[in-house]
């Protein structure tokens, strides 16, 4: 089984910007994200699945999560070879999917673009022990403002902050424990110089690079979701700078202030320009009422999205995210 790789880093960073970049090229396919990978993690903590009836549940789990059914796999789930080990076999169902994916658009190996696996590293190299990841991160202040016409994530800059700077922590720390295994990419380096950015991502990746792939103004949009596709209006526009910098322009100096305030250092270990360095810590009467925001519009845009917008698809597993991840939790 060819390695497979792992696109991942803060949701809005151009985390599918490149994955459909990656997808474009000759050698691999990359589905949109799955999340199965963690909703069974622990059936693989607990040493499943055990015997042949309870790797036939799971395979069948893993076939019908609903995001996997957004993939519109041909056909019916392959049986889990006899004789494999606990492991092997957990390993063969969760990548069956994906197998699937890239033998039915052409490809010999697949990828895998969610951002949330920024904090499941670790989890990941025990599946899959060769596996490559790029951890793409973009100045935190930018994706704050795109989460703004979002359905998910942090509704304040106070909370986008933590949020953000978790988020660049763990990849910072997955890149310094598993340096051979990561590639830290910068979404503004490929916005200026898109062609040196992917021909080096492919080079660590080992997948062939092409011209062709930076087109993404020809890329198929049946390739996201379509009740997402709401959420990329520039995405088919090509790659550009455009998006780099909107902070300057578009964010509040009180909310540059406090987006300082709370990640300045993380802001200025990845080399981005922190104009506030200087800000003032957010006083505890702010933080109570930021805190208090974000929680509400939360559990609004919760319903919202898992309710209204996934018509409930998802419900069961999102709600157990959300009890089971600290960072889901905190999100």
């Amino acid at each position: 089984m060819p390695e497979p790789f792992f696109i991942v880093g803060n949701d809005r960073s151009g985390t599918t910007m490149l994955r459909l970049i990656v997808d474009r090229g000759p050698d691999a396919a990359v589905p949109p994200e799955s999340m199965f990978l963690t909703d069974f993690a622990t059936a693989f903590d607990a040493g499943g699945p055990r015997d042949a009836d309870a790797a036939r549940r799971l395979m069948r789990a893993v076939w019908e999560h609903p995001k996997v059914r957004r993939w519109d796999l041909p056909g019916q789930p392959p049986e889990v070879p006899s004789g494999l080990s606990a492991q092997d076999a957990y390993r063969f169902i969760v990548a069956a999917p994906f197998e699937a994916y890239a033998a039915a658009h052409g490809k010999p190996r697949w990828g895998d673009k969610t951002p949330h696996y920024v904090h499941h590293v670790d989890h990941l190299l025990r599946v899959f022990p060769r596996a490559r990841f790029v951890v793409l991160v973009r100045d935190g202040r930018d994706v704050a403002l795109s989460l703004r016409r979002m359905p998910f994530g942090p509704n304040n800059a106070w909370a986008a902050a933590q949020w953000w700077a978790r988020g660049i922590r763990a990849g910072a720390r997955a890149a310094r424990e598993h340096p051979d295994a990561v590639l830290t990419v910068r979404y503004e380096d490929v916005a200026q110089r898109p062609a040196d950015e992917v021909r080096r991502l492919c080079e660590f990746l080992g997948v062939r690079y092409v011209e062709d792939m930076l087109a993404l103004e020809l890329v198929d949009r049946a390739r996201i979701v379509p009740e997402q596709a709401a959420w990329f209006p520039t995405l088919f526009e090509g790659i550009s700078t455009s998006a780099v910098g909107r902070w300057r322009r578009e964010m509040s100096r009180r909310d540059q202030r406090i987006f300082a305030a709370l990640a300045g250092a993380e802001l200025e270990q990845l080399g981005y320009d922190v104009a506030t360095a200087d800000a003032p810590p957010v006083s505890p009467r702010e933080a109570r009422w930021f805190q208090y925001h974000n929680e509400v519009m939360r559990n609004v845009n919760f319903l919202r999205l898992r309710l209204v917008h996934e018509r409930g698809r998802e419900l069961r597993f999102a709600l157990a995210r959300r009890l089971r991840d600290p960072v889901k939790r905190a999100g």
